[in-house]
């Protein structure tokens, strides 16, 4: 997890292994929806953890959300794209409680979601969670105790970011190009 210094050069923080797409990484502006591909670049958080648990592991910062059997990540074509929902009604989108294993902790990477912009067809549901048995349809999954510690290091008032990308200069999918 880097932070940036005054001197605007990221700094690393905490690393952790992590599993991407099933069909690898791709800059976040030419990735679509059904892809199965983990889009590159930095975006703001959206002020907000979720998981399984009625409340956070100890040390969290960030705001905490609960799944419910009501909330859902939506892919509808209206305001709510790419937001979370609470709601009794079936969304076109992800119905977060199927997933126990995997969003047992969870975050939105950002990507394609308020705060930052979105574009309808980019995909919805780029999370930071738990791994589950294989490689993600467009996540970034880490261990369960690195998850916890991801967490944890999650500030709001330091206005956390994600950022994804390779250290490969000359690459598409190079951090170093956002």
């Amino acid at each position: 997890m880097p932070r940036p210094p005054t001197n605007g050069d990221w700094v690393q923080t905490l690393a952790v292994r992590a599993r991407f797409g099933a069909r690898g990484l791709i800059d976040g502006l030419l990735r679509h929806v059904g892809s199965r591909t983990t889009p590159t670049g930095i975006w703001r958080l959206p002020g907000f953890v979720f998981g399984t648990h009625e409340k956070p592991p100890v040390g969290v910062r960030m705001g905490y959300r609960h799944i419910t059997r009501r909330s859902w990540w939506s892919s509808e074509p209206n305001a709510t794209y790419s937001t979370w929902v609470e709601t009794a009604r079936a969304v076109y989108g992800e119905h977060l409680a199927d997933y126990p294993v995997q969003y047992e902790f969870a975050f939105s990477s950002g990507y394609n979601a308020q705060p930052n912009s979105t574009v309808y067809g980019r995909g919805a549901g780029i999370f930071v969670h738990v791994f589950g048995p294989a490689y993600t349809a467009g996540c970034v999954s880490v261990s369960r105790s690195d998850m916890i510690l991801l967490f944890r290091a999650l500030d709001p008032a330091k206005r956390p970011a994600c950022a994804v990308g390779t250290t490969r200069r000359g690459k598409r999918s190079c951090i170093f190009a956002y």
